[in-house]
């Protein structure tokens, strides 16, 4: 009767049954969940005011992403160190004390990744690691750590410095425009180049064609972002709806396509060695060069064996790590280029200590060469700090967590807001200066550790630390060798 119901108001006004949809799927959301015992507990928690299904979506109608952002900054920083908020229907606990930070990340009972995270990482990427529930992830997190042991890092370290050999080159050719220009376009297809060419074997050659998909991988990730700040666009009904959903389908479809033609040639490969044949447009060729497994190799040995890793989950890895390692990682690197750009002399500084290490000459940097930049990490754990990657991570806790008075229940999403905790002005002082001083080993050392999160912390961290900062490193090294930074960027007027 009531499904009858539902499809006439739908048919005759489609408003109205659009909001009948939306409110049988908060009635069910509620039935589902440990719902009422939540907002019980909750209720003694402080926070902004909520209102009954829109929570506090009133504060964000009609703001930018930028208002967006420092309105949650200002909320969380108000009611710190914990508040609550409805996002509509659902109820969350913000936590940014280190303390609380720590017991969330470290406690086997907050590994699980809350719904509304999970929605929009399996639309990008799948069931992966990023995505999946404790038990796969935990399974397939085994497998995939081992394409990123020291041994197999190393025999990347060739690919990265060519990569960024690459990079300063296309710059080159730029520069001789004159103007100034914005570097993130370029410092994103040189870290898809290196991901793609080291983890998987596979050189994908964007730096040097018009590749398609490299413009719909950023399309995508950044429509699914969105979808964050315009909650209403989380339902699925919602967002098929709207003028975003065909763009997103369609980079999505050119993403898969070339996950499966990077899955394809690597197996070829592996069955024909010394067959140059290729028959991808986008694919240029095979690395025969790498010593060594890559991260793909190792995945496809394990699907032979491992009935839980079929060719789907494959495929999902492949996207997420290709994903993750060139959109974070570039955005950290534009950052990182920004600030010395501004700081002439924490740039000199960078490049003092570059050519001490290199004495001088005119070689390449070496990997023995990278433990001895320690300015450099100062400079890019600060610039890392101020202008976090992640600005937040959140977990679905499943059982009841205390922090001090308060109690948290099973069930509840927890957002752990890494922006905060970087500017908090009880942890850094005068949080909004670049100061890399503060990462030396006399300022560090009685820090909270759970202070810095620059690429989350815990067990469910973040599965490529050590390739991140050996790419990062590489790519300034290359590039300060060989060039100045400038801008025309008010670093104070920057929103973030």
């Amino acid at each position: 009767m009531f499904l009858k119901l539902f499809l006439n108001c739908f048919q005759n006004n489609s408003q109205i049954g659009l909001v009948l949809l939306v409110l049988v799927i908060v009635l069910i959301y509620m039935y589902n969940t440990n719902y009422l015992r939540i907002v019980y507990y909750l209720s003694k928690i402080p926070g902004p005011k909520s209102y009954p299904i829109i929570g506090v979506a009133y504060l964000v109608i009609g703001k930018t992403h930028a208002e967006i952002t420092q309105l949650v900054i200002d909320l969380i920083n108000k009611f710190s160190p914990i508040l609550k908020a409805y996002l509509g229907p659902i109820p969350l606990v913000c936590v940014s004390s280190p303390e609380y930070v720590r017991e969330i990340l470290t406690n086997h009972h907050g590994l699980e990744k809350p719904w509304l995270m999970t929605h929009i990482a399996v639309d990008v990427a799948g069931d992966s690691i990023l995505s999946a529930q404790v038990p796969k992830w935990k399974h397939n997190r085994s497998k995939i750590v081992r394409g990123f042991t020291p041994n197999i890092l190393k025999t990347y370290f060739k690919v990265m410095i060519e990569s960024s050999l690459l990079l300063s080159k296309k710059l080159e050719d730029k520069l001789n425009d004159s103007k100034s220009f914005d570097i993130l376009e370029y410092l994103s297809k040189a870290a898809m180049d290196s991901v793609a060419r080291s983890t998987m074997g596979v050189n994908v050659n964007v730096q040097d064609s018009g590749s398609t998909f490299y413009g719909a991988m950023q399309s995508m990730f950044h429509i699914a972002f969105d979808r964050i700040y315009s909650p209403w666009k989380l339902l699925d009904v919602i967002f098929r709806l709207s003028q975003d959903f065909p763009r997103f389908s369609q980079d999505k479809k050119a993403v898969i396509e070339l996950a499966e033609k990077i899955i394809s040639e690597k197996r070829y490969q592996k069955t024909c060695i010394n067959n140059n044949d290729n028959n991808s447009d986008n694919i240029e060729s095979i690395d025969k060069e790498l010593s060594g497994k890559s991260l793909l190799d190792i995945l496809l040995e394990v699907t032979k064996n491992d009935p839980l890793f079929d060719d789907q989950q494959l495929k999902d890895e492949v996207i997420f790590m290709i994903i993750a390692g060139f959109e974070t990682t570039a955005n950290a690197l534009g950052y990182i280029l920004l600030n010395l750009a501004v700081h002439q002399d924490i740039q000199n500084k960078v490049c003092e200590e570059l050519f001490q290490v290199l004495d001088d000459s005119d070689r390449k940097i070496e990997l023995d060469d990278l433990p001895q930049l320690k300015y450099m990490e100062m400079v890019i754990k600060e610039s890392m700090r101020l202008h976090p990657t992640i600005p937040l991570i959140a977990r679905k806790i499943t059982r009841d967590i205390k922090f001090d008075e308060y109690l948290v229940p099973d069930g509840t999403t927890v957002v752990i807001p890494i922006i905060c905790l970087h500017r908090n002005e009880n942890i850094w002082t005068d949080p909004l200066k670049f100061d890399p001083e503060r990462f030396t080993p006399e300022n560090s050392k009685n820090r909270h550790p759970y202070a810095f999160l620059p690429f989350s912390a815990g067990p469910r961290n973040c599965v490529g630390i050590r390739y991140a900062w050996m790419f990062m490193k590489v790519v300034l090294a290359t590039l300060l060798t060989r060039y100045e930074f400038h801008t025309d960027i008010d670093v104070n007027k920057l929103e973030h």
